[in-house]
């Protein structure tokens, strides 16, 4: 599988325009690359080579542009504002591996009219994504889609390798829809959310320790020609239903390599609103591991697929 490392080890680069931004993230040169300002664009997709870590300084942003990983390897995403205007997702992953999406702000504008499309979308057999401390918030539709369509089994069946910790879904149409892989997800809040997590197409899910509040429809099934799976541990749901068929995973047989903690129910909302979101204040003069910044830090490590990765943003 390998870690996902993103740029380490590669020149840094600073942008600030759209056109900067486009030529630096290209290719597959190992790269780091900050994003520094408020970049706009109608419409713009700009294409994410492999090996790049993607990082957003304070207060930068991208609004009406949207990120495509086309076939891409080992790339992170992290500390970015992300503004859909378009009615398209504001980070696609086709057919790419080990992506790490972390302490991003993701929305659309206006939130009313974008009940169409995701904010993140995983679909044509990517693999191996990690998607943490991030916030899915102002949009009427779906937040994060992994897999698009029943008819696309041959390719996506056996992939979708998703672990999902400390997101915070807030006021969203709906939460998480996934078909056909297997997915790991914990430690996340879903607040005014109604429908929260959709498994479809034969997905098979552990869910843990995560909360949901003002939901009608915690875990379920519906609108895929094969029910999908999902065992439930340690959830509260709020007076939310969990009416999806039982799976067989548990923490003893996620189907990828990785140590993880779990914080307990009681504790995830208060660390979620503190934490998700772009809210990484300055850059570190070292490269820290995630592990050593979050135990210096007295919180809980996020996880990623081997646990390696390139951390350069710590919060405050």
């Amino acid at each position: 599988m390998g870690a996902t490392i993103g740029g380490w080890g590669g020149n840094y680069t600073t942008v600030s325009t759209l056109e900067q931004f486009s030529a630096a993230v290209a290719g597959t040169e190992t790269a780091v690359v900050l994003l520094n300002g408020t970049l706009t664009g109608s419409g713009a997709t700009v294409s994410i080579g492999s090996s790049k870590s993607i990082l957003g300084l304070p207060g930068s942003s991208l609004t009406g542009i949207s990120l495509h990983l086309p076939t891409s390897r080992n790339v992170i995403l992290r500390n970015l504002r992300l503004v859909s205007t378009t009615s398209t997702p504001s980070i696609t992953l086709t057919t790419s591996r080990s992506i790490w999406i972390d302490h991003c702000d993701l929305s659309s504008s206006p939130a009313s009219s974008s009940s169409g499309f995701p904010l993140v979308s995983i679909t044509q057999g990517s693999d191996y994504t990690t998607i943490t401390n991030n916030i899915f918030h102002y949009h009427s539709g779906i937040a994060l889609q992994v897999g698009h369509s029943d008819s696309n089994a041959e390719q996506d069946r056996e992939k979708f390798h998703v672990t999902a910790i400390g997101n915070y879904f807030k006021g969203v149409g709906a939460g998480i829809g996934f078909r056909f892989g297997t997915g790991h997800l914990f430690n996340s809040l879903f607040e005014g959310v109604k429908d929260g997590i959709n498994t479809q197409s034969g997905a098979n899910l552990l869910v843990e320790s995560s909360v949901f509040e003002g939901a009608t429809r915690g875990v379920y099934t519906e609108n895929s020609t094969e029910p999908g799976l999902a065992t439930v541990v340690d959830v509260l749901l709020g007076g939310a239903t969990n009416t999806a068929p039982k799976g067989e995973m548990d923490a003893n047989s996620v189907p990828y390599p990785y140590d993880w903690a779990v914080l307990p129910s009681d504790a995830v909302k208060e660390n979620v609103v503190k934490v998700a979101g772009a809210r990484l204040r300055y850059i570190q003069p070292i490269n820290w591991g995630e592990t050593e910044i979050a135990e210096r830090e007295g919180r809980t490590p996020p996880v990623t697929h081997e646990n390696a990765h390139e951390d350069d943003i710590c919060e405050d």
